[in-house]
């Protein structure tokens, strides 16, 4: 198997769509957030807008569950994906990285191959304005020698 970088994305919550419930005394925090961005797909350019609801592990930590919708120039038809991933604590600078593996679904004649891989994508968020970049890489199977 072999990778190949697919798409990046500087993305972000819209403000006002984030909330959070505490639950049993704060043993359980779930959130909630939609975001948006532009996204560059090997040259072709569009928008990504997504729902996350991530569960906060024992540490603090929140665990990417995005699931969106992609629409590229020069396609009528929108692309679906999901993400689940990890997210680590913040690092030196106060940035979150993620990473996850990543599944697309489409019926645009021209991605259909799409339906067949499956990759992974990892980024680093800013907690303080809730921005973030992000990479996709595609997997690409090979048969066994």
């Amino acid at each position: 198997m072999h990778s190949e970088v697919l798409y990046t994305t500087e993305q972000g919550y819209i403000d006002g769509t984030v909330a959070a419930v505490e639950l049993f005394d704060g043993a359980l925090l779930q959130m909630i957030g939609r975001g948006q961005g532009t996204i560059d797909w090997a040259g072709t350019h569009g928008s990504i807008e997504w729902t996350n609801f991530p569960p906060r592990r024992a540490d603090g930590a929140f665990l990417p569950d995005i699931t969106g919708i992609i629409r590229l120039e020069g396609h009528d038809r929108p692309i679906m994906y999901r993400m689940n991933g990890i997210s680590l604590l913040p690092d030196e600078q106060g940035r979150r990285l993620f990473s996850g593996p990543v599944r697309w679904y489409t019926d645009d004649p021209g991605l259909l191959w799409l339906n067949d891989r499956w990759g992974y994508e990892e980024g680093v968020l800013e907690p303080e304005t809730l921005q973030f970049r992000s990479t996709a890489h595609l997997l690409n199977p090979e048969s066994p020698g």
